[in-house]
């Protein structure tokens, strides 16, 4: 999950008005921005061979969070910015490109494959590959990963995502230390989606470890880059070059990753204090710098969507008849227009949950409940038993409750405040009251929504790999037999047909069929709304023209750190 950005200087409810009547009459045409984002290119890294690189220089990474939890089994660690860290770091199985196409990451895995019936998923690991403490990585550490991922362990470990894992019957060793076989119950399509980062098995094994070994430290390592260091003074975490690298030596001396506040980034980068940052959205950092010299902006495809999220848990929105009025009296348009109207992106409120614009089989699935109809939505409130009564300005029920909703925004991003009160002003216009609280960026997630202190809160949800089932943990569970732990999902909400649909994704290998199938499971979210899209997230990011293999990776899901560099004079 992560938080995108924009900047808008004109109050809320000028925006309102400006965007709702561009709509109709700025020339703006729906069908020819989808058809413009249907033909951006699948990914946009300003490459270049490592020939072309000079070897040795520093890139200064701008996150938008400095993030504390860096075990992204945990529930807490799930999130965008750890990813990018650990990139770097970390033992990544599998390589996607960017039409979804996956190979074995050599540095670490030499082959691997799948039975002819897909109840077997065959591993060779590379014997040269090692942790920082100098212990070989084996097979017990990928088991150690399974039986934590599946619940199967005594004690607190709070996993985020079973998806796939649970599925794993055995884990049974090879030849040797260096192989190991995957016996799953029923074939599992997605399986080169697992292990999307490894820990070394003590991590996953002992409860304590797995709660505290990566948070605010990144004990042990292995990957192309070493050494990291956290200052949490300067919020930076600065990782070196790994000498001991058994792969394709990086290029860069070192990478820092640097918190800046959001909308702050651009001002950062205008002034050489960072080399690059995803720009997306923000409306003032495409003003100050769309004719500075010397910068590349990124145009592709992004493998994310933002959106309104809807904490279903919550008393005032366990109604689905509630949930539905909310998603119809919001005007999706108007709020990709509010986003997208003031950089060089093409604006279209359609998106899909599961699929990419570039994917096979991508449609919209929104009609009717995300089609704006303040009409509809406010005969759903009367049905919910919340009433408008004349001369309120808001609704109530029968034992005289204000139907009230919590929204949480970050305080360190513009848009996510303004997405908060325009809302409250389409809200308002069917009696619903919507009460806005800005919070710390660094505790939206950690301190609201991850622990469903909400009603309704918008941000980002990134893809790693291709797969659609990747969104399993995000739109199903519950988790546990007694229904009570979520994972992330953030909605605290699902169905039995949600639940069964991801199964049957996860078995199919026909790719039109599999496609179907997950169209089928966005129709049925839209549904129940556990979430209201807003748009696909622009694959724009703003970088150094001589900053090469870096930007937008599109649904190849990460970079090939060792890559990136900076291109030789």
């Amino acid at each position: 999950m992560r938080i995108g950005k924009a900047r808008y200087l004109a109050p809320v409810a000028a925006l309102v008005m400006v965007a709702s009547a561009c709509g109709s009459d700025d020339g703006n045409d729906p069908d020819a921005a989808q058809e413009e984002v249907a033909a951006l290119p699948a990914s946009d890294l300003n490459a270049a061979p490592r020939e072309d690189l000079q070897e040795g220089g520093t890139f200064v990474w701008a996150l938008s969070e400095y993030e504390e939890q860096h075990n992204m089994v945990h529930v807490q660690g799930n999130k965008a910015e750890v990813r990018r860290v650990l990139g770097a770091l970390m033992p990544t199985p599998t390589r996607f490109d960017d039409e979804g196409g996956f190979a074995p990451n050599e540095a670490y895995v030499l082959d691997y494959g799948v039975s002819d019936d897909g109840l077997e998923v065959s591993y060779t690991l590379n014997p040269d590959a090692v942790w920082s403490n100098g212990e070989p990585i084996t097979w017990e550490d990928y088991e150690a990963q399974v039986i934590t991922r599946k619940g199967e362990r005594d004690g607190e470990f709070e996993v985020g995502s079973d998806t796939g894992y649970k599925w794993i019957e055995d884990v049974v060793q090879g030849e040797d230390e260096f192989s190991f076989t995957l016996e799953f119950s029923r074939p599992y399509a997605d399986w080169p989606a697992l292990f999307d980062i490894v820990y070394p098995k003590e991590y996953m094994e002992d409860e304590e470890l797995f709660l505290e070994g990566y948070d605010g430290e990144i004990p042990v390592t292995a990957g192309p880059f070493a050494n990291p260091e956290f200052d949490d003074v300067t919020q930076r975490i600065t990782v070196t070059k790994n000498e001991d690298w058994w792969g394709e030596p990086a290029m860069l001396d070192e990478i820092v990753f640097t918190h800046v506040a959001i909308d702050g980034q651009a001002t950062a980068f205008n002034n050489g204090e960072i080399d690059a940052f995803y720009l997306g959205y923000d409306a003032a950092a495409w003003e100050l710098l769309k004719d500075r010299e010397g910068t590349y902006f990124t145009r592709a495809v992004d493998n994310a969507h933002r959106f309104i999220s809807l904490n279903a848990g919550s008393e005032m929105l366990q109604d689905k008849n509630v949930r539905q009025a909310i998603s119809m009296a919001v005007n999706r348009d108007t709020m990709a227009e509010v986003a997208l109207g003031a950089v060089d992106w093409p604006i279209t409120g359609e998106v899909n949950r599961l699929l990419r614009s570039s994917q096979n089989g991508y449609q919209d699935n929104s009609d009717p409940v995300g089609t704006y109809d303040p009409e509809a939505a406010a005969a759903l409130l009367d049905e919910a038993g919340w009433t408008l009564e004349e001369g309120a300005e808001f609704r109530t029920n029968e034992a005289g409750d204000t139907l009230t909703l919590g929204w949480v925004a970050s305080e360190n991003m513009q848009l996510a405040k303004d997405e908060g009160d325009i809302a409250r002003e389409m809200l308002a216009e069917i009696g619903v009251e919507v009460d806005v609280q800005n919070v710390p960026g660094n505790a939206l997630f950690s301190d609201y929504v991850i622990p469903g202190n909400y009603e309704m809160a918008s941000f980002v949800l990134t893809g790693s790999n291709p797969y659609p089932t990747d969104t399993e943990g995000n739109y199903s569970g519950p988790v546990d037999e007694a229904g009570e732990e979520w994972g992330n999902n953030t909605s605290f909400h699902s169905t039995q047909e949600i639940n069964d649909l991801y199964e049957e994704l996860a078995g199919e290998t026909d790719p039109d069929r599999y496609a179907e199938i997950a169209n089928q499971i966005d129709a049925a979210i839209w549904e129940e709304v556990l979430t209201i899209p807003l748009f696909e997230r622009p694959g724009q990011y703003a970088m150094d023209e001589n900053l090469r293999n870096w930007g937008a990776y599109g649904v190849a899901g990460s970079y090939v750190y060792e890559d990136i560099g900076w291109l030789a004079e």
